[in-house]
This record gives C-alpha cells, structure tokens and sequence, in this order.
C-alpha cells in the first residue's frame, strides 16, 4: 500500500485531508465555507501548484494529523447564522504540535495569528483562540502523517543504529500510524525484529550501480535464496527507485513470506529549534509504502521495492560484499552497555575484482566474443548435469543476473550507463 500519495483539489490546489469510514473516504477541505466549491480529489503529482502547509499557521509542512470534533464558527451578536465549518482532521506542524500537546492554547493563538499578523485587538484574534481552545479539548489522537513532501536528509552508516533506534521507538509509540501499520501486534512484531536485524549501508558507488540497472531490472521471484538475511534494514545514501523517494527498505519475515516497508527520510525544511523535537518524537524515516510480499512474488524494477530486490540480485552475484562497517568507538560501546552487543552494521560494496588469470599460450580452441556491454539476463531453469559420469539432470533456478565483463558499460533499453572505475584489491573503502 502506498502510504505517501496526497490528495489535494484539482480546483483550489489544497491538500485535503481525509476521513476513512471501513474502505470508504471522504475528503474534504481544511476549512469549508457556504458557497465553496466540493472538493475535486486527484493525486497531488498531477497537480503543478500544491498548498500543503499546517492548518494552523501555514507556515510549515505538517508533521501530524489530529482528531477532533466537527467545529462550527457562528456569527457573533444576534446572527446566529454559520460562517465556517472546520473538517474533523488537522495537519500541524512541529511546533503548533508542541502547543497541543502541552494544552496551550494561548501559546498556539499567539504562533498562528503572529504570521498572520493579527493583533490580539483584531476580532479575528478572538475568534481563532476560540477554535484553538475548541481543538485542544476535543482532540481525540494523533496520527503520523507520511505524505509530507520532506527534502532528504543527509545519512551516513554510524547513523544507522541511532536511526533504527528512533524508527523502533516511533513503532513502539503512542501516536497512531496509518492502517497497514497500525495494529499493536504488528508495530510491536516490527520494532522486536529491528532490535535484532542487520543494518546495511549501500555505499555510493555500489548506490550508482543499483541506480543504473533497477528500472531495467527483469522480474525476478523474491526467496530465500536472494535475501542476505532472514531480516534487515538497508539504507542508501541518497533516495532511489520510482520517484526517487525511498531511501531505506526494511524486511521482517513471516509465516508465508515478508513485511516489507519502505522509508522516505526527513532532512531540513523545519526552523533549527525544532530539529531536535522531530529527531526525538520521530527520528530520520517516515513509511511511504508497507506490503506483504509472499515468497516466490514477482517483483521488478518499476515496483517501489525494485531497488532493494535490485540489490539482493547483485548481492547474490556476488558482484558486491557485506563488509562489517567500523563504526566510532563511543557509538560500539554504548551499545554494549545498554545491550550487551555492539550493533550489528554492515557495509554494502561492489567486490573487488578477482586477479585476472594469465591468458594460454600458444593455439587452442577459439573463445567466444567477449560483450561489449553488461547486460540483464532473466531468470530462468537449467538443467544440470549431475552424479556418476554427471548422466543424471535436475533442474536449478538462475536468478536474473548481469552479464558482461566487470569493466564493460552497462546497456539499458535506451541508453548506455558508464559507471566509475572500480577500486583496485587493497584500496581502502571510505563510507
């Protein structure tokens, strides 16, 4: 399921919120007045000119989404005619947020109206303290939005622990997270596992490659076989995939295959005081897609999770290694205080080429042509030989590989890709 696709109106270009009643929606505007227009939904990437800000105050993305009771503005003196009925979702930012949950109300009039500013003698004034108290009594919970448009943060592997530690401790929270993650049993079975997974790095180099060959990647089955591990956290260092959006995937097995979820990152795009509030209540990822793929399902490279199957392919290749990253110092002891294990790391990178063997001397049999280019080869069966005077046959699965020389370009369906050149055996390999 996707969980980062906004809504807004093909009309006004708001983001609108939504309110799920089973597998019925209803969305509608943030404020809606008499006379205004319904709401007409479409996926925000259609529109060019998108208003997603905090219903608040407007000035920052949201961060979180509130419940609270339908509210009604009514004309003040003897009208008693409506003039505004506010929706029942609200999008608000960091610090908005702060104010609520500290039951502020003056502090959260008083942030709103100074970017509108509104002077407390204003009647506006008067009136906004009236729905900001209204909201701080009647809200009901909060839920994590995930379809905020972050700028990506800048990651590196010792980050990792500290960024799967905030991703178990939002898991393990009491805010709300949509509904593929929602239920206690799975948020409590995805934050143990986490404890215990593998973390992966994918270096850059290794990232370029993942990027170059992931769109023309063949549909291969997701196994046992390819999975470097029965569970794991694998970041990048920058977003890939359809969209460019997803900068880490993680796998959590179960009974008939995996939940696998995908991690947009939050960078900047908040003032600095507030960076500390959204690591801590937050972290780094955000979900933007959950699914749960049963063993043998075809993915390829178009899916939101091609890069990571990506990866597992060329890991299986061995066209890359799973080297232990050397994390600080203070970061490894600290685990080993707090857990009695240093974190468990690893540093994905493309696997130095074996020494070139010596070409025979002298006449032989001719050798095939060598590829000028590497290419994608589909999964497929064979037949191999075994047993005495390997007379016998059975069938094996090859997983879709790459083929071509190490030192030959990569040939997509449009364009030729021509990567760095590899480090030489013995070179050092800086994350």
């Amino acid at each position: 399921m996707n969980l980062a696709t906004l809504i807004a109106c093909a009309t006004c270009g708001y983001g609108l919120t939504e309110e799920h009643d089973g597998d019925h929606v209803t969305y509608r505007h943030p404020v809606s007045e008499d006379g205004r227009h319904q709401p007409v939904p479409v996926a925000a990437s259609l529109l060019g000119d998108i208003y997603d800000r905090c219903h608040i105050c407007s000035a920052h993305r949201p961060v979180w989404c509130y419940r609270t009771a339908e509210l009604e503005a009514q004309g003040i003196g003897g009208s008693r005619d409506i003039i505004q009925t506010y929706t029942t979702r609200w999008h608000v930012c960091l610090r908005c947020a702060q104010h609520i949950e500290a039951d502020d109300p003056d502090g959260l009039t008083a942030t709103s109206a100074a970017h509108m500013r509104w002077h407390p003698t204003d009647p506006r004034y008067a009136i906004l303290a009236m729905v900001h108290r209204a909201i701080i009594l009647t809200r009901d919970s909060r839920r994590l939005l995930t379809t905020t448009d972050w700028p990506p943060a800048k990651l590196t592997p010792d980050m990792l622990p500290k960024i799967r530690d905030r991703l178990t401790g939002l898991l393990r929270g009491p805010a709300d997270l949509p509904a593929p993650l929602h239920a206690p049993h799975t948020r409590r079975t995805l934050a143990d596992d986490l404890d215990r997974a593998p973390l992966y790095w994918v270096n850059q180099e290794f990232t370029d490659l993942t990027t170059a060959v992931t769109r023309d990647q063949p549909p291969a089955p997701v196994t046992d076989r390819i999975a470097p591990s029965p569970s794991g956290l694998v970041a990048w260092p920058q977003p890939v995939g359809s969209g460019a959006l997803a900068t880490a995937i993680s796998w959590t097995p179960h009974a008939h295959g995996w939940h696998m979820i995908c991690y947009r990152s939050i960078g900047g795009g908040l003032p600095e005081d507030l960076m500390p509030a959204l690591r801590h209540d937050i972290g780094w990822l955000v979900p933007i897609h959950s699914e749960h793929v049963a063993r043998d399902t075809a993915v390829d490279g178009d899916h939101p999770l091609g890069p990571l199957i990506t990866c597992w392919l060329l890991m299986n290749q061995q066209m890359a290694e799973a080297a232990p990253a050397a994390l600080p110092k203070s970061v490894t002891k600290a685990y080993q205080r707090r857990h009695g294990r240093a974190p468990d790391v690893r540093l994905v990178r493309i696997k130095p080429p074996a020494a070139a063997a010596s070409p025979p001397r002298g006449g032989g049999e001719p050798t095939r042509a060598t590829p000028a280019y590497r290419y994608w080869v589909s999964g497929h069966e064979r037949n191999q030989a075994y047993g005495p005077g390997r007379r016998l046959r059975k069938k094996v699965i090859i997983e879709p590989f790459l083929k071509g020389p190490d030192d030959k370009p990569i040939k997509l369906s449009t364009t030729v890709r021509m990567l760095g050149h590899r480090q030489a055996p013995g070179s050092r390999d800086h994350p």
